[in-house]
């Protein structure tokens, strides 16, 4: 706080008359007692000069007419910001000055006219390609940290497949991808990102994905940002909006998932779209000419996994222990995944067959 300069020269002819401690002082003046410090130098220095409070200060009191002047010019052309009516007006104010009095005038929100057209795209027809993507976490209340991962048609917005998983790795991925082939058929192409889940770190590596998908016949394509995913992100944006609010005190994933096959299906059914004018999503799918059965789906999109069994008779596969029989400690053994089953194999035979934990 700023004290008269007269308090200040009595304050320090004290400390210099060991009246008062420096601590007693800085109390006084409400400062620091580096600054008590300061000014003792000061004083003996230049004497009551020495405690003149020299910093400038850029305040500036707008005018009536100012004020005027940019309700009046924000009015005439609604597109103009802050900044761009302070320079026209030369003020020697901060933009965030006359931001405020703009939406003092109510003036704030508006909707701004697209000077540039807007250009979008869509493919002609259903399964032409869908988009997948995994959703940035989101913490819910009693759970925790949760990931949807889901395709997405580009042509209608259906939803093939959606789940809610504590992790985003790769099993994840393809579950979702399995079902989705398993319920609509085989798409012309597929986009998403360039995540590890999807696409290999090294030039010229494979992922299992990208092995799978040209198996299948699967054109890749690869997004560089998340604007060129925009369909499937605007999906996430009314995922939280409209689901994720309504389920946010739900106690278990299993919850969460059995409340979102719900709304999924009204999401694909019910729910209708403006966009299309007021027509369902489901309206707009069919599925894919190209299909496969589900035995052959599973043969071509079996994964296999290579683990060493522990001395305590189990194997890690993505963050999740299986127990399996005994007799196989310290063996390295191969885990075939097949749609959601998991078959255990050593030397060529296998020994053990389970259900797949989705976590």
């Amino acid at each position: 706080m700023n004290r008269p300069i007269e308090k200040k020269k009595e304050i320090i002819v004290a400390l210099l008359q060991n009246e008062i401690d420096r601590n007693g002082a800085a109390k006084i003046l409400s400062c620091s007692v580096k600054t008590i410090s300061r000014y003792k130098k000061k004083y003996l220095v230049n004497g009551i000069d020495g405690l003149k409070d020299h910093r400038k200060s850029n305040y500036y009191r707008l005018s009536s007419k100012s004020k005027t002047d940019i309700v009046k010019i924000k009015s005439d052309d609604r597109w103009r910001s802050a900044r761009n009516i302070r320079d026209k007006l030369h003020l020697n104010v901060h933009p965030k000055t006359v931001r405020r009095i703009i939406i003092k005038a109510g003036l704030g929100k508006e909707n701004k006219i697209q000077v540039k057209a807007l250009q979008t795209f869509e493919y002609p027809y259903p399964n032409d390609l869908w988009q997948t993507d995994i959703m940035g976490k989101i913490n819910f209340l009693h759970i925790g940290v949760l990931y949807l991962i889901a395709t997405l048609d580009d042509h209608s917005r259906f939803v093939p497949a959606g789940r809610w998983f504590y992790r985003q790795n790769k099993i994840n991925v393809f579950q979702i991808w399995y079902e989705s082939l398993a319920k609509c058929g085989i798409p012309r192409r597929m986009l998403q990102d360039e995540g590890s889940q999807y696409k290999a770190r090294v030039r010229f590596g494979e992922t299992d994905y990208e092995y799978y998908a040209k198996e299948l016949g699967i054109e890749l394509i690869w997004a560089k940002s998340a604007q060129c995913k925009g369909k499937i992100e605007r999906f996430w944006r009314f995922v939280q909006d409209d689901f994720v609010r309504e389920i946010w005190n739900a106690k278990t994933i299993e919850e969460v998932n059995g409340a979102f096959i719900v709304w999924l299906a009204k999401y694909n059914y019910v729910f209708r779209s403006d966009y299309f004018g007021g027509v369902t999503r489901a309206s707009r799918y069919y599925p894919s000419e190209k299909k496969i059965s589900h035995l052959e789906l599973q043969h071509a999109l079996t994964i296999l996994e290579r683990r060493t069994v522990t001395r305590f008779n189990t194997v890690s596969l993505y963050g999740i222990r299986y127990r399996i029989p005994m007799g196989y400690m310290k063996c390295r053994i191969w885990i075939k995944i097949v749609g959601n089953k998991l078959y255990f194999e050593s030397m060529g035979n296998i020994f053990w067959k389970t259900r797949l934990i989705m976590r």
